[in-house]
């Protein structure tokens, strides 16, 4: 019996050993699998990052430019009002001087007697802005 007895004594001790040889191997296995997955979901949460990083650019461009356009639509509106206000004076002024003035100053321009100043503002409007927008803004 005593031999019977280290016959069980030794597939005990060795069942033992690989039972602790399969729990090592199982243990390390399951670190390559937790860092495989860990670098994995790394790339991905990088991945996106990346992602809405690229599309908050995108959308930061966009408004951007949209707030160029509605800043440009804005100043032209101003420059135009501003250039219609001008133009509006040109007029009252135009209309308070003597007869004699006006009649010279329609003479120089070659302009016929008798044209009423809102017409000659009217005429001369294009030839007159950028001179009055620089005037105004310079």
């Amino acid at each position: 019996m005593q031999s019977f007895d280290k016959i069980l004594e030794y597939i005990k001790f060795e069942s033992e050993k690989e039972c602790k040889e399969i729990a090592l191997n199982a243990t390390r296995e399951c670190e390559r699998i937790k860092a495989e997955f860990s670098k994995k979901e790394q790339d991905v949460y990088w991945e996106y990052i990346n992602q809405g990083t690229k599309q908050i650019e995108e959308r930061i461009s966009q408004l951007s430019n949209l707030a160029a356009e509605q800043a440009g639509k804005m100043i032209n509106a101003t420059e135009q009002d501003m250039l219609d206000e001008v133009l509006d004076l040109t007029t009252k002024k135009l209309s308070s001087l003597p007869t004699r003035n006006y009649n010279e100053l329609l003479e120089k321009l070659g302009i016929e007697e008798g044209c009423r100043p809102e017409f000659l503002v009217h005429q001369y409007r294009d030839e007159l802005a950028p001179t009055v927008i620089s005037a105004l803004f310079d």
